[in-house]
């Protein structure tokens, strides 16, 4: 769904409503998250923060195809890697990945054949949820030169947060995300939302007709929020 210009009134705080129905869109089929962010990289030069994932998770996804940077790599032109976890990103130099960084090593824009360009897309995939300042950490992304940013993040109205039992989370995430407060965050960091999509997680079960009718129907409970933006600069 493209934002339009009354809810981009809204998120700039331009206009006010304590009772705004923010319509999600993305109705009829949809892909998996992993399916989708490899559409929107082809052939470009990415750079993704947040590429080790848990260490423990690494040698697993790898093993089932579903290890988000490798698959990356496979279809970007460039794909530069950031991590703050030290011993993911030693793992993966030492395993095919020698353009894996700690954020202060990390080349501050794409460089190929000796010549610098700005990145093409900036990716954080499933990061957001896990730093404590989300606004402070977006703002401070501004430090490397990217044209677009594209942030993913567990869909706070997915479908098992509906259902009767207690809260699954990851225990490391501090913060669950709406398409709009996802938005509303990205602008106080100084960036322009343009897009929002609701996909299917990778680890998704339901398959077949019903889950097919169900998600199209009913976007709002796919389990991943994706949103695409640009600087407020740009």
């Amino acid at each position: 769904m493209n934002l339009d210009a009354e809810t981009l009134d809204y998120l700039h705080g331009r206009r006010f409503s304590n009772g705004r129905i923010f319509d999600l869109g993305n109705k009829g089929p949809t892909l998996r998250r992993s399916d989708r962010l490899l559409q929107l990289v082809q052939g470009l030069r990415i750079l993704h923060v947040g590429c080790c994932d848990h260490l423990p998770l690494i040698h697993e996804k790898r093993a089932r195809g579903l290890y988000l940077h490798e698959n990356l790599c496979r279809v970007a032109t460039q794909c530069v890697g950031v991590d703050t976890n030290a011993e993911g990103v030693a793992l993966l130099r030492s395993t095919g990945f020698p353009e894996t960084y700690a954020p202060d090593d990390a080349p501050l824009c794409s460089v190929v054949d000796g010549k610098e360009q700005a990145y093409d897309i900036c990716l954080l995939a499933d990061v957001i949820e896990h730093v404590g300042n989300p606004v402070e950490f977006l703002a401070g992304m501004k430090r490397y030169r990217f044209n677009r940013l594209i942030v993913v993040t567990p869909n706070a109205f997915r479908w098992r947060n509906s259902l009767p039992g207690g809260e699954a989370i990851n225990t490391d995430h501090r913060f669950w995300f709406t398409p709009y407060t996802l938005c509303k965050v990205l602008v106080d960091a100084g960036y322009e939302p343009q897009r929002v999509e609701l996909c299917h997680s990778d680890y998704v079960r339901w398959r077949g007709a019903l889950a097919a009718n169900l998600f199209g129907r009913v976007p709002r409970w796919r389990d991943t929020l994706l949103i695409e933006a640009v600087s407020q600069t740009d």
